[in-house]
């Protein structure tokens, strides 16, 4: 599913010092992995996710994502793979404040201009997967940290791309909705689905098939 190659990353500020996030970074993660990146704020972990989703290019090397080169492609492109390829799970929920959990759910398939029809059925079965289905009309605000993630979780579920990045989807959640998210997320993966878990809570990452520890922008064990 991911091939990462010799992967760099240079943050070079107007003015400032340029700072190195990624150094060299080569990675494989197979096809229904369950894989969690572990590093302390700061170590790169962040800006490692950034480019496996898509969201950021690198300065240095090659990333192919589910046999597909990614490295060169323009914002456009990147924006392309990202809706067929990757579901995002942030610490932050990202949930749109003035759409309901269902119509949150829905957005993404909006996006690929799926028949409404067929967008209602998903949204409803993706809903039910997580228990929400009697909270579909709700805003986010009326909803608990726990249900908020858990609507997130119903969106990735959705919008069914094989690649789930996590990024410490249990950050704001006490440890009950914490236990009850990371049980949802290997549910995904036993459905077929590579997730990457990017944590610092170790107790989280023992929970995944394989580890990646990153410091200082370096992988130092894997």
């Amino acid at each position: 599913m991911i091939k990462a190659e010799n992967l760099t990353k240079i943050y070079s500020p107007c003015g400032g010092c340029s700072v190195t996030a990624l150094d060299n970074i080569s990675l494989e993660v197979a096809d229904g992995e369950f894989l969690a990146v572990v590093g302390a704020s700061g170590s790169g972990k962040t800006t490692l996710m950034n480019i496996i989703g898509c969201l950021d290019a690198p300065t240095e090397g090659r990333y192919c994502l589910d046999g597909t080169d990614v490295s060169t492609l323009d914002s456009k492109g990147l924006s392309n793979v990202r809706s067929k390829k990757i579901s995002f799970v942030f610490q932050g929920f990202n949930l749109i404040p003035t759409l309901t959990a269902a119509e949150n759910v829905e957005l993404p398939l909006i996006y690929r201009r799926m028949a409404a029809a067929q967008r209602r059925e998903i949204v409803k079965q993706a809903l039910e997967a997580v228990g929400l289905e009697k909270r579909a009309n709700h805003l986010p605000l009326e909803l608990s940290g726990g249900q908020q993630q858990r609507v997130a979780i119903a969106r990735a579920f959705a919008s069914d791309a094989p690649l789930i990045l996590a990024d410490e989807p249990c950050g704001n959640l006490d440890s009950k909705a914490g236990e009850t998210v990371m049980s949802m997320l290997h549910q995904m993966n036993k459905l077929g689905k590579t997730v990457v878990l990017i944590t610092h809570d170790n107790a989280a990452a023992k929970t995944a098939d394989r580890e990646v520890r990153i410091s200082d922008g370096r992988i130092c064990v894997s």
